[in-house]
């Protein structure tokens, strides 16, 4: 097929020039030239230009040029609109071009005034006509994957650089811009799918999506993310969510709103419009007759929605028409509010473990570059400068970095970070330089399963709320009692005013929100709470039961006496058995590393060729052969333990501790005592536990009798159960609940998953290393038993919140239902104090906002003070 254009000038020259021979392997129209000949002007249409048989071509200015071909255009995905496409972009002053497959058509928006069009013209139809110069160097253009994967007739591509996108910008500042897409439209879900992605973006500072406008607002820093990047972004979501439909349009609160006005504008000014005002009325309020026929009729229970529809039928009945849609516009407002601070809060508790990067320096053969996160793969190595927040868990290769990981961890002191050493997604590099090998990325990150884990919890219902329905619907039927005895004594007025003073609207509000608001808080401390009832149940936990190994004692070991036997010297003793266990990272090795180290002696060299690992370790060691291992080891290589070592390992297997042997060439040279580690921090937890009101302490641990019991007494515990299988755990559990207690049991999170699911709460001390194994309802990020206080504060807290938010909705709707009875409240005052009632609440629901801000206010300000000190 061969397009012509011309002059955009009707009054001049009809001839043509010729523009691309475009070759198509559909239907013979399209595969062969339709015509050679000249263009001749097509009848009735001023300006416009025909190419042959088929193609038209127009200019009606404003800076268009507009193509009719019903070959050419009736697919806007087929290779040769691709290649319309491409060749319309090659002159750089095009910046949008639409094919449009219903009518055939195809337009070409480009830059310029009425002067420079025809030279533009010409330009545009040399590259339409003959491609790419063999001179230009510019680089392919990169089509966006919504491109191919749309249904929609309509393709519009605008440029942004050398992407072409689907997205076009409205308006931008520096640090703002504004896109919209048709896409957008009506689809909520598209627009939240959207939301949770630029959450997740580094650099993106704050977003709104309008599905009524299509349109996406993002303040970025251009710093830390580009342009480009963002509308590549947005490109990979409308791939990902190409099957959402259109969402119905919500049209509550216009309707509950023009509702209003038209009722005081026929009350006051309008009389006539009575009949369409209480039309309207009865229209908007719908939603609330279905809800009642659904509780009364389908559950067969009194609900709060009963009085509602009752209130709305007399108001109906009486003529109160305009108390009845301020009732209708005041319950539509609250919906809204309430989703908007739902979503304001999921948003909040999602984006509290920080944001990774989409774009990373990949390191490619000495060289660095950048490269999309989705395409990193296992074992790749990318580098992580100052400033820059880690996109990957991973660990470091080669180089040295100062990390903030209070995000994960919720520790306030960074962390140094070596070879060898494990990074986690989401931290952020304080100073240095670091390559790390890929482990995961993406979704298989932590910081990916953390936030899945939280959008789980945000969806759990808070039990406070069921409880405050079932309050709410058991206050149904004396409501109604009293409505009849004001109806007996007073009138209908007073009557329908008792009626709706109905508790069930503010406590759905008010509940909710104080629960997202107190996960959040606990996010921010490091705490990840996976259940969210167990942050309501933890502030009535009345016993605490600990595992000892690996919660109230640390896994590693710690290195007590240094025996000796022979001429050997405790320090030589310590050294040779650390050159030893140098190789190897278990808790004993590293028990030994870290006592060796304090001794500040250097590390001696090993001589490999002796270097044997069997039941313990053989290695040469300043020319003498040392061994290291359990006393079978000894007797296995022929090293005879004395009668003294005899007694003092039954009184150290009597205490729980341990002795590694430390053979040296043919005899025991000493012995090394292993201790397990108490918490430095567990005297101070079971005292706070006990200032906070538990009646019961316990230990459970599949460890000797007596050391548990000493455990026991040192921390001042009330029982202690020893020499316990893990499987067996669960039973005690049940033991003590059948005792009448509720039982927060915090274990390692794995092995003692039977315990953990038996509990009323479950915790575990494990961190964010094993996410995605853990059983309990709450995992501590940081290595710490303090973390307990701060959960039950949080947990008192929210249950002060909740009985706040009771009294305050009780109150109002109390003090209503006396001025019905005895003071003449009518309906308008009813909706009055249950507003305010309703409002009070949320307000206090809010409150713990308050406190997230403050300590991620704080933690910024260190995280700040320290790259700063840092730097300098």
């Amino acid at each position: 097929m061969t397009l012509a254009s011309s002059s955009h000038d009707a009054n001049r020259s009809s001839r043509a020039k010729s523009v691309p021979r475009l070759r198509s392997k559909g239907a013979r129209s399209a595969a062969q030239p339709v015509s050679s000949r000249p263009a001749r002007r097509s009848a009735g249409k001023p300006g416009a230009v025909s190419a042959g048989a088929d193609l038209q071509i127009s200019f009606p200015g404003g800076g268009r040029i507009e193509f009719h071909s019903e070959a050419l255009f009736s697919d806007p995905r087929n290779a040769l609109a691709r290649q319309f496409f491409e060749r319309a972009f090659l002159a750089p002053e095009v910046v949008e071009v639409e094919i449009d497959a219903d009518r055939r058509n195809a337009t070409i928006f480009f830059r310029g005034d009425a002067a420079s069009s025809p030279a533009l013209i010409k330009t545009i139809s040399r590259f339409l006509s003959r491609g790419r110069p063999a001179s230009d160097a510019t680089g392919p253009l990169l089509f966006p994957a919504s491109y191919s994967e749309s249904e929609d007739s309509v393709v519009r591509l605008r440029r942004h650089g050398q992407r072409l996108s689907t997205w076009a910008i409205k308006h931008e500042l520096e640090g703002r811009v504004r896109l919209q897409n048709p896409a957008l439209l009506r689809k909520r879900e598209l627009c939240q799918a959207i939301e949770r992605e630029l959450m997740n973006a580094f650099g993106v500072d704050r977003f709104s999506t309008n599905e009524l406008t299509g349109t996406v607002l993002v303040y970025y820093d251009p710093k830390h993310i580009q342009k480009r990047q963002l509308i590549e972004i947005l490109d990979e979501v409308l791939v990902k969510s190409k099957h959402i439909g259109a969402t119905p349009i919500d049209l509550d609160l216009p309707l509950c709103t023009a509702s209003a006005a038209l009722a005081v504008t026929s009350q006051f000014l309008v009389p006539a419009l009575t009949p369409l005002s209480a039309a309207l009325f009865f229209y908007s309020v719908i939603p609330s007759f279905k809800n009642a026929y659904q509780v009364l009729f389908k559950e067969k229970r009194l609900g709060v929605d009963v009085l509602d529809a009752i209130v709305v039928l007399v108001c109906l009945g009486t003529g109160q028409v305009v108390a009845g849609t301020v009732l209708a516009l005041t319950l539509s407002i609250a919906r809204k509010l309430v989703q908007k601070t739902e979503d304001d809060s999921k948003k909040m508790l999602l984006n509290v473990f920080g944001k990774q990067p989409r774009f990373v320096w990949l390191s490619l053969d000495g060289i660095e570059v950048e490269t999309p996160l989705e395409k990193l793969k296992v074992n790749d190595v990318i580098i992580v400068h100052t400033g820059e927040t880690m996109p990957v868990d991973g660990e470091v290769v080669d180089g040295m970095a100062m990390i903030d990981q209070h995000a994960l961890t919720g520790e306030s002191a960074p962390a140094e970070k070596i070879k060898g050493d494990k990074v986690f997604a989401s931290t952020i590099v304080l100073a240095g330089k670091i390559r790390v090998a890929v482990k995961s990325a993406g979704e298989e990150t932590t910081s990916a399963k953390l936030a899945r884990i939280l959008n789980d919890t945000a969806g759990y219902k808070l039990r406070s709320q069921s409880w405050g329905e079932a309050m709410a619907d058991k206050a149904v039927a004396p409501t109604l009692a009293l409505g009849a005895i004001g109806l007996a004594t007073v009138g209908v007025n007073s009557a329908v005013a008792i009626v709706n003073c109905d508790l069930g609207t503010g406590i759905r509000v008010a509940a909710p929100i104080g629960m997202l608001t107190s996960l959040t808080l606990c996010a921010q401390q490091g705490i990840l709470v996976k259940d969210g009832r167990a942050l309501e149940s933890m502030c009535k936990v009345d016993t605490f039961l600990f595992d000892k190994t690996g919660t109230l004692t640390r896994e590693r070991p710690e290195v007590g006496r240094v025996l000796t036997y022979g001429a050997h010297s405790e320090e030589q003793i310590l050294q040779w058995a650390a050159a030893a266990e140098n190789k190897f990272s278990h808790p004993i090795a590293k028990a030994i590393i870290d006592k060796f180290k304090t001794l500040g002696l250097p590390l001696p060299e090993t001589d490999d060729s002796k270097y044997h690992v069997g039941y313990g370790i053989t290695v040469g060691v300043d020319g003498h052969t040392v061994r290291v291992g359990s006393a079978r080891f000894m007797k296995h290589e022929g090293i005879r333990l004395p009668e003294a070592l005899q007694r003092e390992m039954e009184s150290v297997h009597g205490e729980g501790d341990s002795l590694i042997m430390v053979g040296v060439d043919d005899s025991l040279g000493g012995a090394i005592e292993l201790r397990a580690a108490e918490r430095p921090e567990a005297a101070e937890v079971i005292a706070g536990l006990r200032a906070r009101g538990a009646k019961h302490l316990a230990i459970i641990s599949g460890d000797h009798d007596l050391p548990t019991r000493k455990l026991a007494e040192r921390l001042g515990m009330d029982r202690y159960f020893a020499e316990v299988l893990p499987q067996d755990k669960a039973k005690y559990v049940e033991r003590l609940q059948q005792e009448g207690r509720t039982v927060c049991f915090i274990g390692d999170g794995v092995n003692d998953s039977i315990a953990l699911k038996k509990a009323n709460v479950s915790i575990s001390l494990r961190g964010a290393s094993s996410i995605a194994t853990d059983t309990a309802q709450v995992v501590f990020m940081e290595d710490s038993l303090t973390k307990l206080l701060q959960l039950h504060d949080v947990s008192r807290d929210l249950q002060r919140n909740i009985n706040r938010s009771w009294g305050l909705i009780l109150v109002p709707n109390l003090i209503c239902i006396g001025g019905a009875l005895f003071g003449g409240f009518g309906v308008m005052h009813s909706m009055v104090f249950n507003q305010v009632g309703g409002l009070l609440a949320l307000g206090n629901g809010l409150l713990p906002l308050r406190k997230v801000a403050q300590d991620r206010a704080e933690k910024e300000r260190l995280a700040a003070s320290l790259a700063n000190h840092l730097t300098v």
